[in-house]
């Protein structure tokens, strides 16, 4: 069908409503490449849906029209994703066809006379077409997101969020942007494709999903409705979880840009999360005995953002816990630490200046530094930070360590703090159904 010569002659709008149900419908039936003269005229066939609505801004349709063309995206995008998509895609998999501004890799393979890889490329057209004549519908001025609403509800959401863990950067690029947009033109499907994001990372960050190509593209969303939507306290603490357990996964160092990003921006909603961030890490460290670096320039990072009340109660533990890094082999990891410390002491100054007794822990630390590591560069700057210490009128003396006795007492008494944020924020936050 011509839509173009279809349309050109003036319709009643019944009848332009019965011509695009119908064309919809001839699109929604997904071809193989061996299908080439039907799959030719289905990708004209989008192109004119796109041309048209692209340039349509004043068109109301029917109920029928809205259902169809959810049918036809779903029917074109929502298909299982392939052994490949749970790898990343090499460069040359990857391209934007110049014709219609997409171009997806991967997708399904076809028989015949056809090669897999070109038969892959022609039938991922139809899928890129699919996407740019959902994006020109629902981007019309005319577009009724009360209309779509009902058929673009939570399994439309969750089919899109999917399509985030295709191997094809071009298609997460473009899956993200649409669930942006139906966000923003669809009030009604705002909380499912929220959900659905949520429960897109769940699935990875509790490892029903071993592999996910597209964890950034499921942050900066998620990160992006937090700013700009509104959240409601249910999904709030449902994140909150997802995002405590994705600082346990191995593969942290790859997406912990956006994982802070996303904790930050969900702190406005949720005060108290950064501060159950960093009593979590130490959980972390304590239980599981992990000292990696990744944790530590996570808290590094997140210390700039906590709330400086909640941060007076936090620090002595913090501290506590970081202290024990000093001495560590990791020369990197010692380092590191021991920066942290020196700035923490320096922006709290008055509040160490008056805590003679706990600052032991941290004091005695830098003399076992001093006194075993094996590197030089780490005795020397453990040196240079008890001088300053010294200074700051923090420590009296740097020569010998405590008894480990004479400071037990100064640490007991922020224990009771973390503790109580483990059993007030963690403890409702992993188990939920288990708090009172």
């Amino acid at each position: 069908m011509n839509i173009n010569a279809s349309l050109d002659d003036p319709q009643d709008p019944q009848n332009i409503n019965y011509i695009l149900v119908k064309l919809l419908k001839k699109c929604t039936v997904f071809l193989s490449a061996n299908d080439e003269i039907e799959l030719k005229q289905k990708i004209s066939d989008l192109n004119g849906l796109y041309a048209m609505w692209i340039n349509d801004t004043n068109e109301d349709y029917s109920d029928d029209v809205y259902a169809s063309v959810a049918e036809m995206f779903a029917s074109n995008v929502y298909r299982p994703l392939p052994p490949s998509a749970y790898a990343a895609a090499d460069d040359d998999e990857c391209g934007v066809d110049g014709a219609d501004g997409y171009g997806f890799g991967g997708g399904g393979g076809g028989g015949g006379g056809v090669g897999r890889d070109a038969a892959a490329e022609i039938e991922s057209r139809q899928t890129a077409m699919a996407y740019q004549a959902f994006r020109a519908f629902i981007d019309r001025l005319a577009f009724d997101g009360r209309a779509a609403g009902p058929h673009l509800g939570r399994r439309f959401a969750g089919g899109l969020a999917h399509r985030l863990n295709a191997a094809d950067p071009n298609e997460r690029l473009t899956a993200r942007d649409t669930m942006i947009r139906l966000r923003e033109t669809c009030p009604s499907a705002g909380a499912g494709v929220m959900d659905a994001a949520v429960d897109e990372l769940a699935d990875f960050a509790y490892g029903y999903a071993p592999r996910h190509n597209g964890v950034d593209d499921l942050l900066e969303f998620i990160t992006d409705t937090i700013v700009y939507a509104d959240v409601e306290r249910p999904a709030v603490k449902k994140l909150s979880r997802v995002l405590l357990r994705l600082l346990k996964h191995p593969n942290l160092f790859s997406f912990k840009p956006k994982v802070i990003e996303c904790i930050r921006a969900l702190d406005s909603k949720h005060e108290d999360l950064i501060p159950a961030v960093l009593v979590f890490i130490m959980d972390i460290w304590k239980s599981h005995n992990a000292k990696t670096i990744v944790l530590l320039r996570t808290m590094i990072e997140l210390y700039d953002w906590c709330n400086k009340e909640k941060w007076i109660h936090l620090q002595l533990s913090v501290v506590s816990n970081l202290s024990k890094f000093f001495s560590d082999y990791d020369v990197q990891l010692a380092e590191e630490s021991m920066n942290f410390w020196i700035r923490i002491l320096h922006e709290n100054l008055k509040y160490w200046q008056g805590r003679t007794d706990d600052i032991r822990v941290v004091a005695n630390a830098l003399k076992k530094v001093k006194r075993t590591h094996w590197n030089s560069d780490c005795v020397k700057m453990a040196n240079n930070l008890l001088n300053i210490m010294v200074l700051k009128n923090v420590i009296k003396d740097n020569s010998e360590e405590d008894p480990e006795e004479m400071f037990q007492e100064g640490k007991s008494k922020v224990i009771n703090y973390c503790d109580y944020i483990s059993r007030k924020i963690l403890k409702p936050l992993i188990n939920p159904s288990k708090s009172t």
